[in-house]
């Protein structure tokens, strides 16, 4: 649970009964709680599970697009039936988690252990990574990056620089397989360091960038 009076936050905390929407989006649910919650039908958009505790819950039949699981614990989870797309599973804990009769398009699982979690069956179109990517950059790239170090709508959410600022270079190289090194240095310096809105999730810093002019 998000400690009171954090700006840009959200707070999640289910235990034993069911969640009230069936459709959240753009949610920074940072270190939330939930056990024993059912979010069975629920579409899941844009939504980033940093270090929240999501153990025992009921995931069946839901939709999850641009959703980062990013040391989230899912021990026991049942993700029954489950869609994916576009979403990233870094340092998550599936131990006993049910994925049967899920689909995976376009996903990442980075440094997870997959031998513990139930029916998992990832398939051709998503990747598994043994390790942290450590991408080579330009100067020129780098100095663009740098420039949303401190941009309050990206900061918090520890999307493109990490704690001590260092780059996550797992948004790096999201950025250049989507756009390639050239593209992104113009995207980049349309942006000239800004932000039209919060970012929550790589892809979602990844769109922003793309549609810049």
């Amino acid at each position: 649970m998000l400690p009171k009076g954090q700006k840009n936050k959200s707070r999640l905390a289910i235990f034993y009964k069911p969640t009230k929407s069936k459709n959240i989006r753009n949610k920074f649910y940072s270190k939330a709680q939930c056990f024993r919650a059912i979010f069975t039908n629920t579409a899941f958009y844009n939504v980033n599970f940093k270090g929240a505790i999501l153990t025992n819950c009921s995931f069946k039949n839901s939709n999850f697009s641009s959703v980062e699981f990013l040391g989230t614990n899912l021990k026991k989870s049942n993700f029954t039936g489950s869609k994916f797309y576009n979403c990233i599973f870094s340092g998550s804990r599936l131990k006993k988690a049910n994925f049967k009769n899920c689909t995976f398009d376009n996903c990442l699982f980075i440094n997870v252990n997959l031998n513990n979690s139930k029916n998992l069956i990832i398939g051709s179109s998503s990747r598994i990574l043994n390790e942290y990517p450590n991408i080579k950059i330009s100067e020129n790239i780098l100095h663009l990056l740098n420039e949303f170090r401190f941009n309050p709508k990206i900061q918090n959410s520890r999307v493109l620089h990490l704690k001590g600022g260092k780059l996550n270079f797992l948004t790096v190289m999201i950025l250049i397989e989507k756009l390639g090194v050239d593209l992104l240095e113009n995207k980049l310096k349309a942006l000239q360091g800004d932000l039209p809105s919060r970012v929550i999730t790589s892809h979602d810093f990844c769109n922003i960038v793309d549609k810049a002019v």
